[in-house]
């Protein structure tokens, strides 16, 4: 006879009957449309009303209406099919803070409209309800829920499971598995709680619900319906169950739901503050982290992309381009023909959606860009995030040692020339972000923020370019070998810099200076008030902390410098650094120390100087001992520079020959740049490095002092209302002069933000010249873009950028007015 799908499978058992749905299925999908059912020993096969398949097992059955009229009727009053399932969208979002992604709302993007999409977070319930065709029984109906992440279709634990769900109203969940109960019914509808454990994969989850209906003799009808559109599930900060649970609520706001901030730059002494849009909840940004993930695993779903740590390290090897055409393809050289110049940029979120259209690297950034983007995409994916910015930064390039060394020597025409291969950038960005390391250790002594690095600079232990994570409390403490890359992080912020003079006598190099204490220096967050940046863009280190909202966390990384801890950690870390590299006994044969020097060279330098402007500084000989002693030989240079230490030029060079210093007594010079010498290279960003060169005639060693030195940009200036309504248009004012002698061509805005534009094609723009002293205006009108109502500001970040100024940017922040549209 006909066998219509289910067979005799008892209720009570755990094996029921699957419906393999055909090649030619169209979501949303239901077990009775043109579905192939598994059934033994069918001979053949006849369609019945409703295209229900179904099997002959023999030719016994010779009248086949009379079959199908048997097996259809009963089948069609018992069916019970899944309408529509509503995901309950708004409230979920509110109440997994999710409600801030754009593609949480309707939306129209490119002329096309989108619905509203659920995102969800780990390791925390939420609730959706199934709308039937007839009224649901419980005695006599059952539901499975079935969630696969995308591109996993097997049994696995943590990539794919199946729930039934529990109709007693039961809701306390076990957090290690998947849970769904019925909270609700209605005349023809139920509405569950589901629970998502904090340990699966972070991803976009397909989802089917399997109706099952008990018609006759314990005899089982199953029919299943496959929702449409996918489920985004995410990390919660706020589970504690979750890798990345972070109870301070400040910390919470400010590396999580922040979506603009500030990237620092610049060097010690001339802090500077870059205004950067992340954007991590603007439409498609979730897509592009979600993509990193899938191809960062080759395309395959994985436990792993569950694992904080791994997806961490993921994206700092993505987000660059070298290895495996990532986000971003770094450039150094000057040149940017064929791309976008580093500083050009103001945000993530134009590098991303080009990113994904193109599906080919953007063209160019540096350090900041590599870490606004990777702290856009992990914020994006629920994982909190800051920039970090360490300034005099440490680049080792030797394997025996955690030091930054200075070799001196002379060349063929006589001149002192330093031959190291190691540098020291003005500054480096990079990123940490917040989870407990499990995997590191059975206490939480890492938990905490986890340093991740996506700048190209060195290859990592698996021969590619990323770095981390590393515990920040593991550099602390010198445990080099705990995380990733933690040697290279620990140089980067507290390498000791050596001076090296090779004898011209005997060959061997003579260790004339230590400095403990030049490396690492102001490291700078953005301080957590969870708002956007509205401080000034430039200060120095001893200005008042909230001009530029700058909060240091040196002492997270290193104990105070010079101290007896931090010694003893430096001597700890390059002991493991030795054992590790296979320390060659053979590389201290040819070194050893000079004996102290009582001669020293300082150099001073007058503070906020601007563009347009010359420069002066004051070079001293100082004698410290008792007895008189004769400089052979001073030489100044004025190299330019760019900011990651690699000269371009010499600005100037000045020589004092053969001069006494008294015991006790010093020799000044001062030393002048002049306007035009110091507008010379703008490309290299008005970067200086000031090295002076004492020989002397009593001994075959030399002393050295150096100094970086940056000139100051002035910023673009915007004006615009202190608080607006929330769909109110606004215009806002946008100035800047030229502060130098000759014009600005080939000038570029570029703008990231909050905000809507009123005028298309107003995000990017080119301009005409600017001519000298000159000022340039523009009128932008906006409107602010939408957002839930507790999110009570928009921000702003316009950037310039032309051949003879670049990196000129400005801010401007507006306060939303709360109950008005």
């Amino acid at each position: 006879m006909f066998r219509r799908y289910g067979g005799n499978t008892p209720r009570t058992s755990t094996s029921r009957p699957r419906v393999i749905p055909s090649d030619d299925s169209v979501y949303p999908t239901y077990s009775y449309g043109r579905r192939r059912a598994r059934v033994w020993d069918r001979d053949r096969v006849f369609w019945g009303p409703n295209d229900i398949r179904l099997y002959c097992d023999s030719d016994e059955d010779e009248n086949e209406e009379e079959c199908i009229s048997e097996v259809v009727a009963p089948l069609l009053e018992t069916k019970l099919h899944v309408t529509h399932v509503d995901l309950h969208v708004p409230d979920n979002t509110a109440a997994h803070h999710t409600d801030l992604y754009e593609c949480t709302g309707d939306r129209v993007s490119d002329g096309t409209e989108h619905k509203a999409r659920l995102v969800l977070r780990r390791g925390q319930e939420f609730k959706m309800t199934l709308h039937f065709d007839r009224p649901y029984d419980i005695p006599k109906n059952d539901i499975t829920l079935t969630f696969h992440l995308e591109g996993s279709y097997k049994a696995a634990r943590t990539t794919s499971a199946t729930i039934k769900v529990d109709e007693s109203g039961y809701t306390s969940f076990d957090k290690k598995t998947w849970g769904a109960s019925v909270v609700r019914q209605e005349d023809k509808s139920l509405t569950l709680s589901v629970f998502a454990p904090a340990y699966i994969p972070v991803g976009e989850w397909d989802f089917s619900v399997t109706t099952i209906v008990d018609v006759e003799d314990g005899e089982d009808l199953i029919w299943e319906y496959k929702h449409n559109e996918q489920i985004y599930i995410i990390f919660n900060p706020w589970c504690k169950d979750d890798w990345v649970y972070l109870e301070h609520e400040d910390w919470m706001k400010e590396a999580l739901l922040s979506d603009s901030g500030v990237l620092y730059f610049g060097s010690p002494s001339r802090v500077g503050a870059r205004p950067w849009c992340f954007g991590q909840f603007d439409d498609g940004i979730l897509d592009a982290a979600l993509h990193l993930i899938r191809k960062g695993f080759g395309y395959e779903a994985s436990s792993a992309m569950g694992d904080a740590a791994k997806v961490a390290r993921i994206l700092a090897k993505l987000v660059n381009a070298p290895d495996d055409d990532g986000v971003v393809m770094g450039n150094w050289t000057g040149e940017y023909e064929g791309g976008t110049s580093p500083s050009t940029w103001v945000g993530s979120v134009k590098i991303l959606r080009e990113y994904m259209s193109t599906a080919k690297p953007v063209k160019f950034g540096q350090c900041w860009v590599f870490a606004g983007v990777l702290t856009t995409v992990c914020r994006a994916l629920g994982m909190p995030c800051r920039n970090i910015t360490n300034f005099s930064s440490a680049h080792n390039t030797d394997a025996d040692h955690l030091s930054i060394d200075r070799i001196n020597v002379k060349d063929e025409n006589g001149e002192w020339t330093d031959i190291s291969n190691d540098s020291v950038w003005n500054f480096h960005v990079w990123n940490e972000v917040w989870m407990s390391r499990p995997d590191l250790s059975d206490t939480n002594h890492y938990d905490g923020w986890q340093v991740i690095d996506a700048t190209p600079q060195e290859t990592s232990y698996d021969g590619v370019f990323t770095c981390g994570p590393c515990p920040v409390k593991a550099i602390k403490e010198g445990d080099i070998n705990v995380g990733s890359d933690g040697a290279f992080i620990f140089c980067e912020v507290n390498a000791d810099t050596v001076e090296w003079t090779k004898d011209e006598k005997t060959g061997m190099l003579v260790e004339t200076k230590r400095i403990p204490n030049s490396i690492g220096l102001c490291m700078s967050t953005h301080i957590p008030n969870g708002r956007s940046f509205r401080g000034e863009t430039m200060g120095s280190l001893n200005c008042v902390r909230d001009r530029l909202e700058r909060l240091d966390v040196t002492d997270e990384y290193k104990y105070r410098e010079g101290s007896t801890r931090e010694r003893t950690v430096v001597r700890k870390a390059e002991m493991m650094f030795r054992r590790a590299a296979a320390y060659r006994s053979g590389f201290e044969s040819n070194r050893k120390k000079a004996a102290m020097e009582t001669i020293s060279v300082e150099l001073e330098q007058e503070e906020d100087i601007f563009v347009g402007n010359g420069f002066e500084f004051v070079v001293t000989v100082r004698n410290s001992g008792n007895a008189a002693r004769t400089v052979k030989q001073l030489v100044v240079k004025v190299y330019y520079k760019t900011y990651f230490d690699i000269y371009t030029g010499i600005a100037g060079v000045r020589r004092f020959e053969a001069f006494p210093v008294d015991g006790g007594d010093a020799v000044s010079y001062r030393i002048v740049v002049n306007e035009e010498r110091a507008a010379k290279r703008p490309q290299d960003g008005f970067y200086f490095e000031i090295k002076a060169l004492a020989e002397l005639s009593d001994a075959s060693t030399v002393v050295t002092s150096t100094m970086d030195f940056r000139l100051r940009r002035p910023d673009m200036e915007i004006e615009g209302p202190a608080s607006c309504r929330r769909s109110e248009t606004i215009e806002l004012q946008v100035t800047f002069t030229n502060p130098l002698k000759v014009a600005l061509t080939n000038c570029q805005v570029d703008i990231e933000g909050g905000f809507k534009f009123v005028k298309p094609s107003m995000d990017k723009f080119l301009i005409p010249n600017i001519g000298p002293g000159q000022k340039w205006r523009e009128t932008l009108t906006v409107v602010p873009k939408p957002r839930p109502k507790d999110k009570d500001e928009r921000a702003l970040t316009i950037g310039l950028h032309c051949k003879q100024l670049a990196d000129i940017s400005g801010h401007y922040t507006v306060n939303i007015d709360k109950g008005y549209f």
